[in-house]
């Protein structure tokens, strides 16, 4: 059947499947934004903060024991003693671990560092700051919604579930601008009124 033969409804519907067939097989590219927003998905990075942290926690406590082994010093002490850091670790396991091991570290400093700055904002700072961390921060995961709300209220924040996803959005959105800058997404528009092609 020829697309000009189907009602309205139905072309629309098989353009639709066929755009969606191509995007898959990867013949559309994605535009601009919807890449970025796959690179700079700042609420899937809070949502596995925890588990990052912890599996940053578990390598160093394991790099450290092979750093023992091997050199009878630990990675934190070769860190802070400058005439142990002039080791020769090229080429080795130890090398690619510990470049590793560095690289998660100063990502979740860089991400601890954003929370921290979200704590400045002058309207809602210490409120969106409460928000992020007792959603994705605290060392234990909260077991629900209601263990959250219970921490905000006895912090100073009684607010009822839907007030709590709103200044969670808000909060995420926060940390998105100090993570990403603010010609990230949303701010674009803006950017361009004052730059003009």
């Amino acid at each position: 059947m020829l697309i000009g033969a189907l009602p309205a409804k139905g072309r629309k519907r098989k353009e639709l499947t066929d755009m969606a067939a191509e995007k898959k097989a990867g013949a559309v590219k994605p535009d601009a934004g919807e890449q970025e927003s796959r690179l700079h998905d700042t609420k899937l990075l809070l949502k596995n903060y925890r588990r990052v942290a912890y599996a940053v926690r578990v390598s160093e406590d394991e790099l450290n024991s092979r750093f023992n082994a091997e050199h009878g010093t630990s990675l934190t002490a070769l860190e802070s003693n400058a005439e142990l850091a002039g080791m020769d670790l090229s080429n080795t396991k130890l090398e690619s671990y510990t470049k590793a091991l560095v690289r998660s570290r100063r990502m979740l400093e860089i991400v601890h560092n954003a929370l921290e700055a979200v704590r400045l904002d002058p309207d809602h700072g210490e409120l969106m700051y409460q928000v992020l961390y007792l959603t994705y921060f605290s060392p234990k995961k909260p077991r629900n919604r209601e263990c959250i709300l219970t921490s905000l209220d006895n912090a100073g924040f009684a607010m009822a579930q839907t007030t709590y996803h709103f200044y969670l959005k808000l909060a995420i959105k926060a940390i998105d601008r100090i993570l990403w800058g603010y010609a990230a997404r949303d701010c674009m528009d803006i950017v361009n009124q004052f730059l003009p092609n």
